[in-house]
């Protein structure tokens, strides 16, 4: 399946492992690149040490990808269906947005609160939410709370953490690997996971600048479509 060079090949299984490990091997359609596994550290998130996450609510997606764990962020109002049905239904750690721009307030505290009861692993706010915000879900809630930032700024994020933040998720375009460099100067303790970029070259200079986890963005079922219709098509040449 040749969508992009991140998602272009499924993980070579060795002859060892598919002899003598005992769970079964489960090959995806969606692999998610051998460099995460590899060379990423991998971020704490309760007893899970996670390394790729999906970056999805789309549920054929999530059943055929074999990342670690899903983040579950959508341009809409956070939705306690949504978050009860990815839970239940992924069978791997999920981190639920609770709100930004949109969301806030009580309607926030009330979705952290009930995400935690679902059982998930984390929360995690967009750029606009306020810290009082922050600071009053750190209050009722024992989830890591993972904030998504665009800027390097020590002010902007000395105020996240001092507001009960865990771990900030780098999502800045094209500066994006130059931000996780210049907050893991400034902060070099603090964990930070990072949106993955459309290469494995922009994956592998995240790790490298500190990602600790990558965030990977699936191919569109549109675009899934169309590689394998141009497949069909190209294959009625041969009758």
């Amino acid at each position: 399946m040749q969508i992009n060079s991140i998602w272009g090949s499924k993980k070579k299984i060795s002859f060892w492992d598919k002899l003598f490990r005992r769970d079964k091997i489960i090959s995806k359609e969606l692999s998610t690149p051998d460099i995460i596994e590899k060379n990423c550290q991998g971020l704490s998130l309760g007893t899970h040490n996670l390394k790729s996450f999906l970056f999805s609510t789309d549920m054929a997606l999530i059943e055929n990808n074999d990342a670690d764990a899903i983040l579950a962020v959508y341009p809409f109002p956070p939705s306690p269906k949504i978050i009860k049905t990815l839970i239940d239904f992924s069978g791997k750690p999920v981190v639920c947005g609770v709100g930004g721009g949109k969301t806030k307030g009580k309607k926030s505290l009330e979705m952290a609160i009930y995400a935690e009861e679902m059982g998930a692993s984390g929360i995690i706010v967009n750029i606009p939410f306020e810290n009082k915000d922050i600071k009053r879900i750190r209050q009722k809630v024992s989830l890591p709370i993972i904030a998504t930032v665009a800027t390097s700024d020590f002010d902007f994020l000395k105020k996240r953490i001092e507001a009960g933040v865990n771990v900030f998720h780098v999502s800045g375009g094209m500066k994006t690997n130059q931000i996780v460099s210049e907050i893991k100067a400034k902060f070099p303790d603090f964990p930070i996971m990072a949106t993955g970029g459309k290469s494995l070259k922009d994956i592998e200079e995240s790790i490298v600048a500190g990602s600790k986890a990558i965030v990977l963005s699936p191919p569109s079922n549109k675009d899934l479509f169309k590689s394998i219709m141009d497949k069909y098509r190209s294959s009625l040449n041969t009758f």
